[in-house]
């Protein structure tokens, strides 16, 4: 099968680089699509710059910029057998797994290489590695591996953490085990613009949820601790606000669209609701709305509802052969990152200076209505004066039409009743006889 592969500058639609070959040439180790070829082929590197992109190829990965989009240094990253790399949302950082080699004489690796000098900054070897999944957190501050490894008798299989604190110095590593580190695995989400994350696990019908905090403090050291478990809930995927802070706790496929909306903030329970047969859920930019979907997988209840953030449903439409639904994307916010985290921080703060505000602009509002109303009894006495004061100026006329009678003066006159009677019909009846009968 023959690939070929263009990538375009869209606002000119410019071809700026051509990639061709066979699927042999774009076949990995890692994930395969169709055909055996790793999907997406090429991963844009984080940051709002664009400024590099990369592919996975046999022992290699293949860095270019997006100035010449050629290769950096005009070659390859080479690491011998890796399977799978991902790109830092926000740096231009990857990080890398190879598995072990050797029947395990050759322990598996989790590396990090900045990029463009791809440099080492960090590793960590893993030993009995069956397979590992890499979460970045979208602030680039975090990174979790999920190290799936086998049990001494390679029966069985249980699942830990590796926690990369990105942003610390020499990027220190936290091992985490779950209470019971034999649980499946279900889902594992971080908080957007946080420090929490949450992870569905467990092997029964209800599994649990757990939420955790890297923000923490012990000895004057940062370590990962428990906020909560929930037990026993109707959820296999998790859905947090861009904003942060709440979460929806989803049943998808087999718990028919279960919705829970759960602020981790107090660690309660806003809402529940059920959207049947939900394929697709999705939050708003602003975290303030949610789009649960059922598209035209299902031949049924196609269409979409809107949630508020608290799980009230404000919206709901059917449509045949619904197919996709997206949000309108929004403008980058014009606060720096830390400006936004000290408004997070100092709200109350914030949102004193902004209420007195809304009070004066609802005093202002109150003043402006009071002198309008002002105005219209001003207009309604002027209007009322003018009228009697016409009423007076025609008095001698009314009562020379009225031959003297002061009519402006009716409460002084004198009411007499006179009884009358008046004959209104009179009817006279004619009677008729046959004599010769009688």
């Amino acid at each position: 099968m023959r690939v070929v592969l263009n990538i375009f500058d869209v606002r000119t639609g410019k071809v700026m680089r051509e990639f061709k070959g066979s699927a042999d040439d774009f076949t990995t180790g890692g994930n395969m699509g169709v055909s055996g070829v790793s999907w997406p082929i090429f991963r844009w590197g984080g940051g709002r710059d664009d400024k590099y992109f990369a592919r996975l190829g046999k022992n290699v990965i293949s860095v270019y910029d997006t100035e010449t989009f050629a290769l950096i240094d005009k070659k390859s990253l080479k690491v011998e057998n890796v399977v799978d790399f991902s790109w830092s949302p926000t740096d231009p950082i990857i990080s890398l797994f190879v598995p072990e080699l050797g029947g395990g004489n050759q322990p598996a690796r989790m590396s990090l290489v900045q990029i463009p000098g791809k440099e080492e900054i960090r590793q960590k070897n893993l030993f009995s590695v069956s397979d590992c999944k890499m979460y970045w957190q979208n602030n680039g501050e975090y990174l979790a591996v999920q190290v799936d490894r086998y049990t001494k008798t390679k029966k069985s299989i249980y699942t830990g953490f590796e926690l990369f604190r990105i942003k610390e110095r020499d990027i220190p590593i936290e091992v985490f085990e779950l209470d019971n580190k034999n649980d499946k695995i279900i889902a594992f989400a971080w908080e957007p613009k946080g420090h929490r994350f949450a992870v569905i696990h467990g092997d029964g019908p209800k599994p649990d949820i757990s939420f955790y905090t890297m923000k923490a403090v012990n000895n004057n050291v940062s370590r990962v601790s428990k906020l909560t478990t929930l037990k026993g809930k109707q959820a296999n995927a998790l859905f947090w606000s861009p904003a942060g802070r709440f979460i929806v706790l989803a049943g998808m496929r087999g718990f028919n669209g279960q919705l829970e909306f759960f602020n981790v903030d107090e660690l309660e329970t806003m809402a529940t609701g059920e959207h049947f047969m939900a394929t697709d859920i999705m939050w708003d930019p602003t975290g303030r709305y949610l789009a649960t979907a059922v598209t035209s997988v299902h031949e049924m209840e196609n269409g979409f509802q809107i949630w508020s953030f608290n799980g009230k449903q404000i919206y709901k439409v059917l449509k045949d052969q619904f197919y996709q639904f997206q949000w309108r994307p929004r403008p980058p916010s014009l606060l720096t990152p830390e400006k936004e985290e000290d408004i997070s921080k100092n709200l109350k703060r914030y949102s004193k200076k902004y209420e007195q505000e809304d009070q004066d602009v609802h005093h202002l509002l109150d003043e402006e209505e009071r002198k309008r109303r002002t105005r219209l009894q001003e207009v309604w006495e002027a209007w009322v004066a003018k009228w009697k004061q016409l009423h007076e100026d025609e008095g001698a006329f009314r009562m020379q039409l009225r031959g003297g009678e002061d009519s402006d003066k009716e409460e002084e006159a004198e009411y007499k009743e006179i009884e009358a009677e008046e004959l209104v019909d009179v009817t006279e009846e004619t009677v008729a006889f046959d004599l010769d009968q009688e």
